[in-house]
């Protein structure tokens, strides 16, 4: 989608900052993973492996970023359990889910009222409940100006930014990486 803001798309802006974010990562030795996810209704929900835990930061893993592309809606719930279910089987002792955004939790089949985001959000909250009941503290970014009014409701004030610069993402994410989550780990 595009974001007007000076023809930059907002795939690329948050490619670009995950680049960076990895680069920072793999500095201080953090283990992480990046996937990425589409759906089209509840039975038809594809997640992407761009960096497992296991692999290192590569040329292959670069590829797979720049490769990423907008498909089609975000079951933000399903892909927040997938996340879960990898994290349970790292053996850390702090664990950590960052979901980064460019909107609410829509899906074709997402509830009863077509036109309404309540289930999206609502699942989505369970989710992240889910996951700090399994000893996981979830982090979500988005770079959605509306996104305070369903992230309140997704989570606890603490527990979430909108970056309101699109533009500025790629600086910004590894300095809210450091001074939110990482922080968390002390």
């Amino acid at each position: 989608a595009d974001s007007g803001a000076q023809g930059a798309r907002v795939i690329d802006i948050m490619k670009e900052a995950l680049v960076l974010l990895s680069a920072a990562l793999d500095t201080i030795g953090d283990t992480y993973a990046i996937y990425g996810f589409s759906s089209a209704g509840r039975r038809d929900i594809d997640i992407y492996p761009v960096k497992t835990f296991a692999e290192p930061l590569s040329h292959d893993v670069r590829s797979r970023i720049g490769g990423l592309a907008p498909q089609r809606s975000t079951r933000m719930g399903a892909a927040v359990r997938h996340g879960i279910r990898q994290l349970r089987a790292l053996s850390s002792r702090a664990k950590f889910l960052v979901l980064l955004s460019d909107g609410c939790p829509e899906d074709m089949d997402y509830g009863p009222d077509k036109h309404s985001n309540t289930y999206g959000v609502r699942d989505t909250m369970m989710a992240l409940r889910e996951a700090e009941r399994n000893g996981i503290l979830s982090f979500c970014l988005t770079v959605d100006k509306a996104g305070r009014d369903y992230l309140r409701e997704m989570c606890a004030p603490a527990r979430y930014m909108i970056i309101e610069d699109m533009l500025s993402l790629p600086a910004q994410l590894p300095k809210i990486y450091q001074r939110y989550i990482r922080s968390q780990k002390l």
